[in-house]
């Protein structure tokens, strides 16, 4: 008999403090690494990578703007 295992996936919000932190570290260019990961549970860790993209996105935005106007 094959057991079947659920996989749920938590909704994490920009509120979480996993998200903040991932967004204030890709914000800034901190990569993320394994000791910064290895306090946080999955659905954690997805909402630091969640954040941590969105940070990095804004500094790639920014970095596109300050060169348009130079």
């Amino acid at each position: 008999m094959i057991q079947e295992k659920t996989v749920v996936f938590a909704e994490v919000g920009q509120d979480s403090p996993a998200y903040r932190r991932g967004w204030q570290d890709g914000r800034f260019g901190v990569s993320a690494t394994n000791a910064s990961l290895a306090d946080w549970s999955d659905p954690d860790r997805i909402a630091y990578h969640r954040g941590h993209r969105d940070g990095r996105n804004v500094r790639e935005m920014l970095r596109v703007e300050e060169r348009s106007t130079a």
